[in-house]
């Protein structure tokens, strides 16, 4: 009985380690190209998105949804913007009256297609 409940456990602690090892292996997801930022930043009367790239690019597309925080605590968008470019920067930024008192979530993508023919999406957000 003691060698069944042994041998369970350590057939357990194998299956167990080839999943964790699995997940590990995968890791974090990899940017093509390391150079390229994208940024949001959220003022009085406005919000805006920069995305930049050190790198050839073809394209970069930007869009950004404002959210601004409703009385029962679920986030409600109040604004959108987007922008492109065939540059290697890229702004995209919307005229918005913050109201004081209130929170503010921007939420923001800016996908690159770079000259080599690939391509990466980089996501971000940031309150205020």
């Amino acid at each position: 009985m003691a060698r069944k409940r042994l041998l369970t456990l350590m057939f357990s602690a194998i299956f167990l380690l080839c999943f964790v090892g699995s997940a590990l292996a995968a890791g974090p997801a990899r940017r093509y190209v390391g150079s390229s930022t994208a940024k949001g930043a959220i003022y009085q009367s406005s919000y805006r998105v920069d995305a930049q790239s050190l790198t050839g690019v073809k394209s970069i597309n930007i869009s950004a949804t404002l959210y601004e925080k409703g009385r029962i605590g679920t986030w409600q968008v109040v604004s959108r913007c987007s922008n492109s470019s065939q540059m290697q920067t890229c702004v995209a930024s919307a005229n918005y009256n913050m109201k004081p008192g209130k929170s503010y979530r921007l939420d923001f993508s800016a996908t690159f297609q770079y000259s080599n023919g690939k391509s990466e999406t980089i996501t971000g957000s940031t309150s205020h």
